[in-house]
């Protein structure tokens, strides 16, 4: 079906239907170019950010769904739970839509309309994400046994990337998540040798641990498209040993699906030894499907510094 864009010249009476054909022309085009070209996610900023006991705050941004209609934050929006559960947690996730506002009414000889029409947000909590575009997510908000907001994971997030991008590196600043208690039945155990005191410290480009060493977890996200993980990269230093694992996990055949996909343990004797660890992803673990997400685990025993982890995808 060709397409058909409105075409002026002189003396040429322009009715309502005109001018909404012109209108209708650039919103499906930029529309078009928007899902084919980048797919759907979070473009810039919409962190989420705990205000109070069950509130949060949704910082400016702006976000794309798989319809290629932008999402626009331009002001911090605060908005309460509405989970009443407990010891859980929830997605939070925006989506696009249309709203009338009173300010735009008009009413004059008989006739009542709206002459502007708002591109807006709704705001959604839901149990897992969707994948098909429809929400965008951008936290995992855990619950306490209060039903309080015990942390906020930003880790969650769906972030925009091309499809003519998925092929090829994803490169990320490390940010970790503190590995929380681990309970076995009734009891409430600490991973081995860790110490709770010892916290991974974060900033833009990467994360270090102290003499202690520490433990955390971070997702890698998959962008929109992959179908497989071909390879894992890592950069930093460190002093003594350093444990790594690439997970895939997800939901398969009616049962979960835990998979490591890689691991690593560097050992190394001179003080704040570099380390540029490039893995290979086995070709029979490779595969990746909607139900999928990708997490690196590490385990350090002393000082060291992690600024880059990468994964390729296809």
């Amino acid at each position: 079906m060709a397409l058909k864009r409105v075409h002026y010249f002189d003396h040429q009476f322009l009715k309502v239907h005109d001018f909404q054909a012109e209108q209708d022309y650039h919103v499906q085009m930029r529309r078009r170019h928007n899902h084919l070209l980048h797919g759907w996610g979070v473009v810039d900023g919409l962190e989420v950010k705990q205000k109070g006991q069950r509130e949060i705050t949704i910082e400016p941004g702006m976000a794309m769904d798989s319809q290629g209609r932008e999402i626009l934050v331009s002001s911090p929006v605060t908005r309460k739970l509405a989970s009443l559960e407990r010891n859980t947690h929830v997605f939070i996730a925006i989506g696009y839509q249309e709203t009338w506002e009173e300010p735009d009414h008009y009413s004059l000889g008989g006739i009542e309309d709206y002459t502007r029409v708002t591109e807006s947000l709704k705001i959604e909590e839901v149990k897992e994400p969707l994948r098909d575009g429809s929400l965008i997510t951008l936290a995992r908000v855990h619950l306490n046994e209060n039903g309080h907001i015990l942390k906020v994971d930003t880790n969650a997030r769906t972030l925009v990337a091309s499809r003519l991008g998925s092929v090829g590196w994803v490169r990320l600043p490390f940010k970790p998540v503190r590995m929380e208690l681990m309970k076995v039945g009734e009891k409430l155990v600490r991973p081995k040798d860790w110490d709770p005191s010892t916290e991974f410290i974060t900033d833009i480009g990467s994360a270090y641990c102290g003499e202690k060493g520490a433990r955390g977890t971070m997702q890698i996200p998959v962008p929109p498209g992959a179908s497989r993980v071909t390879h894992f990269r890592i950069c930093g230093t460190t002093q003594r040993q350093l444990e790594l694992e690439w997970v895939r996990a997800g939901w398969s055949e009616n049962k979960g699906d835990f998979r490591s996909l890689a691991k690593r343990v560097l050992d190394r004797q001179r003080e704040h030894e570099h380390f540029d660890e490039n893995i290979e992803v086995k070709e029979e673990m490779q595969q990746l499907t909607d139900s999928h997400s990708l997490a690196i685990s590490v385990i350090a025993e002393g000082t060291t510094t992690i600024w880059l982890v990468a994964a390729r995808f296809e």
